[in-house]
């Protein structure tokens, strides 16, 4: 019989280690109308009436995860930055459970998908739009890493990469031709 460590038999015990089900296909959303970075309202739940931006989207679990809503209190350990040793954390909230914000009146809406072609470049899509008003609600480009975006000290700047700096001469080869050669070489012997 082989030792196996005490570690290794919590992960893989059931009883120990919590186990979650992932979902069946017939379970899961076909057709998804919330994305990263939409203004949603919870419709239900015990934080009803909350509203937020959208921070994760969890398609394999019909889930969602909203800025400032189903807050769960986790213990860390203490230092500098939470000398409470507790910390705040966003729970994810089932999808049925929110509702599209309508941006004409900021109230929660159903939502419907309408094909669409853009006459401009031909590019089809579907467009939402909001079931009690009409308006379109456009998907939201939210990159978060734009807010804090810099420039660092290694970074090119935009006019040193357009700059042509290598121009070369009439019947100049770009390698030496004994490189070439052995480069040439290396493939018939693959070959």
């Amino acid at each position: 019989m082989t030792l196996i460590h005490k570690s290794i038999l919590k992960q893989i015990n059931p009883r120990v280690s919590k186990v979650i089900k992932p979902l069946l296909e017939s379970e899961k959303i076909k057709s998804w109308k919330i994305v990263k970075g939409d203004q949603v309202m919870v419709i239900s739940g015990k934080d009803k009436g909350k509203s937020g931006r959208v921070v994760e989207v969890t398609r394999s679990r019909n889930t969602v995860t909203i800025t400032n809503v189903n807050v769960a209190k986790k213990s860390v350990p203490k230092s500098s930055n939470t000398p409470s040793g507790v910390v705040l954390k966003e729970m994810p909230v089932h999808v049925t459970n929110v509702a599209l914000v309508d941006p004409s009146d900021g109230r929660p809406t159903k939502v419907k998908l309408v094909p669409f072609v853009d006459p401009e470049t031909g590019k089809k899509e579907k467009r939402r739009y909001a079931l009690a008003s009409g308006t379109y609600i456009p998907k939201p480009k939210y990159m978060e890493y734009q807010n804090i975006w810099a420039d660092g000290d290694k970074d090119t700047m935009p006019e040193d990469v357009t700059k042509v700096t290598y121009v070369p001469l009439n019947g100049e080869r770009p390698m030496p031709s004994d490189v070439l050669r052995e480069i040439a070489n290396r493939r018939r012997s693959l070959i």
